[in-house]
């Protein structure tokens, strides 16, 4: 895929670590500012190397994506980005290669904020508008990993939440932490607090629409629907209606 050149950042998000090599000093520093939190070397970091704008990618890739002008090229255990000219674009395609390298660790990253309490991860999921920028405006102080996307992988064989920098309306910047899982919760705004523990049959379908995934090719989807239906059979998950007040964390479960 080319020489190497720019300017190195390490992250760890979850499980995963990336080398990312910038050409422009610019970005660079725009995104060691916007990770802050999660610089962390680590053995064998995953490659990504953002080209420049004179270069463009000739090799066949064995996963692509494309988003508003830059994209993304998977070939032989590396990734190039193109086109990436603001963080936000960096930030859309750190997304789109996390969801592709988190399957084979039997994780994914859900639309849900993720709130600390006792010690254990306790992860809100839903849809824009669903409600999870509330709860984490609504948490104590410090307690929030994540308020927009979620990430649960496996480790030591057990499921686990991890904050990640990809945040959402609250801003809460993430935090390069993890814990063990207490449950999921499906978020609906209602005039009272109630949570209902429901089937890892409904939870599938509870969480499969909110599971960033970009990916069409029938085997990878085959196996993250795999992954999906084994965190609902290990993981306890509920419907939680719940009202706009901090009333709403004495209705969970504890």
């Amino acid at each position: 895929m080319g020489q190497e050149l720019g300017r190195p950042l390490e992250l760890a998000i979850g499980s995963a670590h990336f080398r990312i090599l910038f050409p422009d000093e610019k970005l660079y520093h725009n995104a060691v500012e916007r990770y802050r939190g999660f610089e962390a070397a680590g053995n064998s970091p995953f490659s990504i190397r953002l080209l420049d704008g004179q270069e463009t990618m000739t090799a066949p890739a064995d996963f692509s994506f494309e988003w508003q002008g830059s994209a993304l090229h998977f070939r032989n255990g590396e990734a190039v980005f193109s086109g990436v000219r603001h963080e936000y674009a960096l930030d859309s395609l750190l997304r789109v290669l996390l969801s592709w390298t988190l399957l084979p660790k039997k994780g994914f990253l859900l639309h849900a904020a993720t709130v600390l309490r006792g010690g254990r991860a306790f992860v809100f999921a839903g849809p824009s508008g669903a409600g999870k920028s509330t709860v984490a405006s609504l948490a104590p102080a410090g307690s929030v990993l994540t308020d927009e996307i979620s990430l649960l992988c496996e480790r030591s064989a057990e499921l686990r939440a991890f904050g990640t920098p990809f945040w959402g309306e609250f801003r809460a910047e993430g935090k390069s932490a993890d814990a063990r899982i207490a449950g999921i919760f499906r978020l609906v705004q209602a005039p009272r607090n109630r949570v209902e523990r429901i089937s890892p049959g409904e939870a599938v379908r509870m969480l499969l629409p909110n599971v960033l995934f970009f990916s069409k090719e029938a085997k990878a989807n085959r196996r993250l629907l795999e992954v999906v239906a084994e965190t609902a059979r290990s993981v306890p998950c509920y419907l939680f209606e719940f009202r706009r007040d901090a009333s709403l964390w004495e209705a969970l479960p504890a």
